[in-house]
């Protein structure tokens, strides 16, 4: 009887812990693909970020490209310090994640890199999830930004305390309910904290002359 009664507790404490994983599970995007662009040499993506209900995003990227990238001067003095032949990789930590439908945004900071210059950049992934890909393949885009520096905030020198930089607003088609529309660009130097994100619909995707693998996109 004993034994009968702690089955009958574990389901029923099973049972009461299942909707609260389904509640707190919230969008993500992840996947892993492998393709080759116009210059017939293979990349390949690997990444996973995932937000919860207060917003918070955490996730990781990994990219590799047979093309390298050529090592810039460091110092400043300019000029390749190494061979753009060799694979180009880097890691990077996601902290944003924007879903729209079946398309994706991510953004964050490269940690690792086999180009020492790319790494503290930031980085911005942009995936569209098709399903299986059988008749339209999934598609992605992908760039890297430098961190901005501080510097003078522009005003009006005959407006004494003039904020005007700070002012921010939405552009949008007031005859189209559903029109998401487009921040004003930040102008204050140093005070960006990602690459610009716009519309998801705006983006452009890599033209991909082949590829394999998965991509998934849970709004």
């Amino acid at each position: 009887m004993k034994t009968i009664a702690s089955v009958i507790l574990v389901l029923f404490l099973i049972s009461l812990a299942a909707p609260c994983a389904n509640a707190s599970s919230g969008p993500s995007a992840s996947g892993s693909y492998k393709f080759v662009l116009d210059d017939d040499l293979s990349k390949s993506v690997e990444f996973s970020a995932s937000s919860d209900e207060r917003g918070t995003t955490i996730g990781q990227m990994t990219f590799r490209d047979e093309a390298g990238v050529a090592e810039q001067d460091v110092d400043g003095v300019g000029g390749e310090t190494e061979d753009p032949k060799t694979e180009f990789y880097m890691t990077a930590s996601l902290d944003s994640l924007k879903i729209e439908n079946n398309r994706a945004v991510m953004g964050g900071t490269v940690t690792d890199s086999s180009n020492r210059s790319y790494i503290g950049r930031w980085v911005q992934l942009v995936v569209e999830d098709n399903g299986d890909g059988r008749e339209v393949a999934d598609k992605l885009s992908w760039c890297f930004c430098r961190p901005e520096e501080g510097g003078w905030v522009p005003s009006d020198a005959e407006v004494k305390d003039d904020e005007g930089a700070w002012y921010r607003w939405w552009a949008t088609d007031a005859e189209q309910k559903d029109d998401a529309g487009v921040q004003s660009k930040n102008i204050i130097p140093g005070n960006k904290k990602s690459c610009d994100t716009l519309p998801l619909s705006a983006y452009e995707f890599a033209e991909v002359k082949n590829g394999e693998g998965v991509i998934q996109v849970q709004p």
